[in-house]
């Protein structure tokens, strides 16, 4: 494995939401983007482009769609059909374009994605939100609560897999619960699979691939942004195999737009020229994983952590008062609060970074959390 994620590299001033919105004296690990060097087939291809001196309106090309279909292949042993595959900006407006589907309310579990939970309220259409049960810190459905939460309107159910932020990957029994669940309600499946690409423990499973309700009633969410260090160079897909329900996201996805030129090679790029860097990229964030959470269970007694099955996302509960507003302003340490996610208490944890980053944040957490 190359060394270079142990590299730092200096992101303050190039108008970076992660850094430069933060203090100097800050440690940023809040926002879901690496500080590793991106994938390096797409800076190439990138640059590649760049000898052709004219950046015209561009349509995405055969192969943009082929490289994904030909990846998803390779990773789930799942044909898709070139149809059912419609090449997007990005998922966060897709998300707000779908809840005007059905035009109903929609229903999702907490805590999670906080532009997912807030994408229906954004278009004018409600979220209702239903709490995870949480045992020691382990996140499942409780659908009998979600049952109890339907509204007769209700025409939506999200689901984040692998999930943000509590770093679950749903079991093949789990997905198939949920499919009954929403089959048994009439409802259409809105899957966010962004992090599926950032596993440790178990094998992603595509929702669309669980049964024929679930092939028929989906629209799925794909992007390389989160694994490939590309979230600025965004890109992504939806994967709609029903022909009407694919008609009705065209419809109303109409001025979202396509994916900019850049941003078709990075994606065709990520999709079939970086595997080799995926894995080591893997391999680091799986470490980052071990340490942390070694650590977290050896510094703070009172914390509460999941075990993160993906993403390169913790969530952690430290303790009576210890939120992100104390640690930003005793620790200098910036992270996501978890009310944001629909849950007062807990904070999110970026480790996508140099592992001495991880090792500078705890220690001012521990010195903050000792001086309280």
């Amino acid at each position: 494995m190359s060394n270079t994620f142990d590299e730092h590299i200096d992101r303050r001033g190039t108008s970076s939401i992660k850094w430069d919105i933060t203090a100097q004296d800050e440690l940023p690990m809040f926002i879901a983007d690496m500080d590793f060097v991106s994938a390096p087939a797409v800076k190439k291809r990138i640059a590649d482009r760049l000898e052709h001196p004219v950046f015209g309106y561009t349509k995405a090309p055969q192969q943009l769609v082929d490289s994904f279909i030909n990846w998803f292949r390779e990773e789930y042993d799942y044909d898709l059909k070139r149809e059912w595959v419609v090449p997007i900006t990005g998922i966060v407006p897709a998300l707000s374009v779908v809840s005007n589907i059905g035009g109903g309310s929609s229903i999702t579990v907490t805590p999670n994605y906080h532009m997912l939970l807030d994408a229906p309220g954004k278009a004018g259409n409600q979220m209702i939100r239903v709490p995870l049960h949480n045992e020691n810190e382990y996140y499942t459905f409780d659908f009998e609560a979600l049952k109890n939460a339907l509204l007769p309107d209700t025409k939506l159910i999200y689901l984040c897999n692998p999930q943000n932020p509590v770093g679950r990957i749903y079991s093949l029994s789990e997905l198939k619960q949920f499919e009954q669940f929403a089959r048994e309600n009439n409802l259409t499946v809105i899957s966010d699979e962004i992090h599926c690409e950032l596993l440790y423990d178990s094998k992603h499973i595509p929702f669309l691939t669980v049964e024929d309700y679930s092939l028929e009633n989906s629209i799925s969410f794909y992007a390389p942004g989160k694994t490939y260090n590309i979230p600025g160079v965004s890109m992504a897909f939806a994967v709609i195999p029903d022909e009407d329900l694919r008609n009705e996201f065209n419809r109303l996805s109409y001025a979202m737009g396509h994916p900019g030129l850049f941003n078709i090679e990075a994606g065709i790029a990520a999709y079939s020229e970086s595997a080799s860097w995926r894995g080591d990229l893997i391999e680091y964030l799986r470490g980052n994983r071990d340490y942390l959470e070694s650590e977290l269970g050896k510094r703070f007694k009172d914390a509460r952590f999941t075990h993160t099955e993906a993403t390169y996302l913790q969530w952690v509960n430290f303790g009576e008062g210890i939120d992100a507003g104390f640690i930003r302003k005793n620790a200098k340490v910036v992270l996501t609060d978890g009310k944001d996610f629909g849950a007062e208490g807990y904070v999110r944890i970026n480790f996508g970074c140099p592992r001495d980053y991880i090792t500078e944040a705890l220690d001012r957490i521990e010195k903050a959390i000792a001086n309280k």
